[in-house]
């Protein structure tokens, strides 16, 4: 339970993982302004809720959902035919459970608690008594905490007599993917927890038989499947379970689209294994100056992608800059890579020029949805690659500054 609180609680200021999935055919257009709306029942800044939801009474959010929903009718009696109103009225109905179910998985959740926590995420890994910060600093993230058994019959709530095979409903409501999302990770925590070896790098495995065990085979269960066998391809390690589920998907699919984008994102994978020539960029540097990457070659090129909202992120920083200073004129090359959106250009700049950051400081141009970062089948940061002086790919999973393998390959490299 602790480590999956203390995963939901990173998440609500870092996003450790981002997926990257086709959304063609899918769309959020039955009720629209949804999430506006809801910000008058509930607290919310620009679709986020704030901190403020998570120390609210039960009763009293219960009673604002019920409230939200009542408020929507007037909308949802805007379709023009009966069925569409009922698409519509689910719609609404899921959008509150995924409000209930995050309040609930966050209930007492501390804002200047919070900030502590990450303070120490990022700014403590390394120190020999790190386990017993966080420990420290996660008890003083929530200030408030639910008894097991209403938290039970809370989540029951959210999840009792699921639709799970509405195609019409998956096609147009982003709620109820959100929903079924979550549904699959509520499983997965209760009945098939044991099932994987790997740990919990090994979750979207897991899902995937969730996916297959719950979920009647039709529409909404191809597009899940999809949906997990791009996750395993880009962020699970084992090499066997990326063949197995890639030779899993393109036995059984049916969808010509899907399928030929698995097998881009297997191409991607086979390509950072096998020593092949890297994809090029040309990104600016911090100062304005275009830096291409062909323009690094001749010596080892380690590419660090991060972002300024990324709690992991920011915790490797102090061990990128230590290994920085010792192999300082050395052949290699350190690059940090942004993936901040565009719109927050001006604060990434003032993040690394306030924080003194070294190396060679870039952004990409379209943050996940630059063609480097595609074709590295980046989803989750941060992210280490590591290049070699002809421009072939050394490690497209390299290690992070804070393990000292890193640092023996390192040696072993530039000896």
């Amino acid at each position: 339970m602790k480590t999956t609180i203390m995963s939901l609680a990173l998440a609500a200021f870092s996003l450790a993982g981002f997926a990257q999935t086709n959304k063609s055919g899918l769309t959020d257009d039955l009720v629209p302004g949804k999430d506006k709306a809801l910000a008058n029942y509930l607290p919310m800044d620009n679709g986020t809720y704030l901190y403020k939801l998570y120390v609210m009474p039960v009763a009293e959010v219960e009673q604002q959902l019920l409230a939200y929903r009542k408020a929507m009718e007037p909308e949802i009696a805007k379709q023009k035919t009966p069925a569409l109103q009922t698409l519509a009225r689910k719609d609404v109905d899921y959008h509150a459970k995924v409000a209930m179910s995050w309040f609930v998985s966050l209930y007492g959740m501390d804002s200047l608690g919070m900030a502590e926590l990450e303070k120490v995420v990022t700014t403590k890994k390394g120190d020999t008594n790190f386990i017993a910060l966080i420990t420290k600093a996660q008890e003083k993230a929530f200030v408030k905490s639910l008894p097991q058994e209403e938290r039970k019959a809370l989540m029951e709530k959210v999840y009792e007599n699921p639709d799970l095979d509405n195609e019409a409903l998956f096609k147009r409501s982003a709620a109820y993917r959100n929903w079924m999302g979550d549904y699959i990770t509520y499983l997965r925590n209760r009945k098939y927890m044991q099932d994987t070896t790997l740990g919990y790098a090994g979750m979207p495995i897991v899902k995937l038989k969730v996916v297959k065990a719950e979920i009647p085979a039709g529409f909404v269960q191809d597009q899940l499947n999809y949906q997990y066998t791009t996750e395993i391809l880009k962020m699970v390690k084992d090499s066997a379970a990326k063949e197995n589920a890639y030779n899993n998907f393109m036995s059984s699919s049916k969808n010509a689209a899907h399928k030929k984008e698995i097998e881009a994102i297997y191409a991607n994978y086979k390509m950072m294994t096998g020593n092949g020539p890297s994809p090029e960029f040309v990104y600016v540097d911090v100062s304005g100056k275009t830096v291409p990457l062909k323009s690094l070659r001749g010596k080892y090129v380690y590419i660090d992608v991060w972002a300024t909202w990324c709690a992991p992120c920011k915790a490797e920083i102090p061990f990128l800059q230590k290994v920085e200073h010792d192999y300082e004129g050395k052949n290699i090359h350190f690059v940090s890579l942004s993936v901040d959106k565009k719109d927050d250009k001006a604060k990434w700049s003032s993040y690394v020029k306030d924080n003194q950051l070294g190396g060679i400081q870039l952004m990409a141009d379209k943050d996940f949805n630059s063609e480097f970062i595609k074709k590295f089948n980046i989803n989750s940061i941060p992210r280490f690659i590591l290049i070699d002086p002809k421009g072939k790919i050394v490690d497209g999973d390299a290690k992070r500054p804070s393990d000292p393998e890193l640092r023996t390959q390192f040696d072993r490299l530039l000896m």
